[in-house]
């Protein structure tokens, strides 16, 4: 297994291994571990089809789960679109 690689299993029991771009929690949903994460799929030459879930651990593994609720999925996307934007101003 890759370093940046880990299998999960999704909720409809599927094993997947999936190329971990980053883990992070949202202000609000503390307690809770989300994963920005790729299966590999190329949108085009220069970039990778990503996804974002909640990861859970269990004594199994890792676990995807769905983020259902509309409100915390506003606040997960307004998340990684502020680190992106503070990706974007390290690089400069």
């Amino acid at each position: 297994m890759d370093n940046n690689k880990i299998k999960v299993t999704t909720e409809n029991n599927q094993t997947l291994e999936v190329e971990v771009l980053d883990i992070f929690n949202v202000v609000g949903y503390e307690g809770k571990d989300y994963i920005l994460y790729s299966l590999g799929e190329e949108l085009d030459q220069d970039h990778e089809q990503a996804y974002v879930s909640i990861l859970a651990q269990t004594e199994y593994g890792y676990n995807l789960l769905e983020i259902t609720d509309p409100k915390e999925w506003e606040t997960v996307q307004k998340a990684l679109e502020e680190d992106i934007a503070l990706a974007g101003d390290a690089d400069e």
